[in-house]
């Protein structure tokens, strides 16, 4: 085989391996933008994900401790748009840290895209603030970076040991047969999460990884679980989501919105409920039934 020919074989497949090797480098800027947040982040659907837990934060729900990972974490996703980025994301605040972290987004041109609760019963109360912005990424890392230090949000510690994975009493494996979809566990709690195909801000194609899902996550005992978790909707789904989660005896939280500009609209449930973790989890499966596919 001549060098030539060879040459023109293994060439598109080194392309492809670059395009989908996992936790490919972000681009410069966005690395850079990184830095400034002071947390590390992977690629994720094509977006550059960053996030950072509020470990600082211990919640109870119903006197009950419950993980960071249940559903405490801060995070960014960022789309590379050629010469700008667009970013999307979620904080979590405690009460006292909402209008001042607000004040800070609004000085720097961040979108606040709502604000709400995504949980009952916790100690201390949490709110979640969901952001957007559009242009210089190394801008937009800096203005988040400015609303997080009105925060007592960790920042990583270089050199310290890897924390030991806190051990899940779940038949993981069942939940995963019952919801249909593979999950992750991270930090003492069972994640599933199913994106949503269709829907485009400033022309971008939402991923998942950028906050177009539902998701559940489980912690407990497969005796006594607790799941809470969030589903993403058209309008049209909205009650027949709201009816299979009642039906099961999962309480609804919240239902409101996440973005702005987004096409088409959508809606976002989140719930919570406590009780034998199959049962819970056939009413998560109900559902999500109810609301998957692209979104129209």
């Amino acid at each position: 085989m001549s060098n030539f020919l060879r040459f023109f074989i293994v060439l598109p497949l080194m392309v492809l391996l670059w395009l989908f090797a996992p936790n490919s480098p972000p681009a410069s800027d966005l690395g850079e933008a990184a830095k400034i947040l002071g947390f590390s982040g992977q690629m994720e659907e094509g977006a550059f994900v960053v996030r950072f837990g509020r470990s600082d934060i211990k919640v109870s729900i119903d006197g009950e401790p419950v993980p960071t990972a249940f559903g405490f974490g801060s995070w960014t996703a960022w789309k590379d748009m050629g010469k700008d980025a667009i970013v999307m994301g979620d904080l979590v605040l405690l009460e006292k840290e909402v209008n001042p972290v607000i004040s800070a987004l609004q000085e720097a041109g961040i979108q606040v895209t709502a604000l709400h609760n995504h949980f009952f019963y916790e100690q201390p109360r949490v709110m979640f603030i969901h952001i957007g912005g559009m242009g210089d990424p190394a801008r937009l890392a800096q203005s988040i970076r400015n609303a997080l230090d009105k925060t007592a949000t960790p920042r990583p510690t270089s050199g310290s040991p890897a924390a030991s994975e806190p051990a899940l009493n779940l038949d993981t494996k069942r939940i995963e047969e019952i919801i249909g979809h593979s999950g992750k566990a991270s930090g003492g709690s069972f994640k599933i999460t199913v994106g949503r195909p269709g829907v485009k801000m400033h022309g971008v194609e939402l991923t998942a990884s950028m906050g177009l899902n539902s998701w559940a996550g489980f912690v407990g005992t497969d005796e006594k679980a607790h799941v809470a978790g969030d589903v993403v909707m058209s309008e049209n789904e909205v009650n027949r989501v709201i009816q299979a989660l009642r039906k099961g005896g999962i309480e609804i939280v919240a239902v409101h919105n996440h973005m702005l500009d987004e096409q088409p609209r959508v809606f976002f449930l989140h719930y919570w409920g406590t009780g034998p973790a199959a049962r819970l989890a056939q009413t998560v499966r109900a559902a999500f039934d109810e609301a998957k596919g692209p979104i129209k």
